[in-house]
C-alpha cells in the first residue's frame, strides 16, 4: 500500500500521531510547525512545504521508502519463519526484533535484485 495523494499522507500522519497518543500541539512544536499547519497536512492539503512535511515524519518516525524496499507479503511471511523458529528455541521475538528481521530479509531480496 503506497501513498499516492497527500489526503492519504495526512491520513497516515493523523493515525500514527493518535496511535502514539500525541496532540496536534505537541507533534508541532517538536516539528517546528504551527499547530494549524499541522492540521492542514493531517487535512490533505495539496500544497504544503516538503522541508516541513519531512520534519513532521521525522518527528512521528514515519519513514519514506522506496517502493522495491517496502516488504512484500513473501517478505513478511520469511521474516515469520525466522520468528517461529527462533521461538521454538526459547527465544522470544520482540516487536522490535521482528522489525529487524524483516529490514534484513528486505535487505537481502534488494541486494539480490540489485545483482
Amino acid at each position: 500500500m503506497g501513498i499516492r495523494r497527500m489526503a492519504e499522507l495526512g491520513a497516515a500522519v493523523r493515525s500514527e500521531r493518535l496511535r502514539r497518543g500525541l496532540s496536534q500541539a505537541t507533534v508541532a512544536a517538536t516539528s517546528g510547525v504551527s499547530r494549524e499547519w499541522l492540521v492542514r497536512l493531517e487535512s490533505g492539503a495539496p500544497r504544503l512545504e516538503a522541508e516541513k512535511v519531512l520534519s513532521v515524519l521525522d518527528t512521528l518516525d514515519i519513514a519514506v521508502v522506496p517502493r522495491q524496499e517496502q516488504p512484500t507479503q513473501s517478505d513478511i511471511a520469511k521474516a515469520q519463519k525466522v520468528a517461529w523458529t527462533m521461538s521454538l528455541e526459547a527465544q522470544p521475538m520482540t516487536d522490535e526484533g521482528f522489525q529487524r528481521v524483516l529490514r534484513k530479509v528486505v535487505a537481502h531480496r534488494v541486494s539480490r535484485s540489485a545483482a
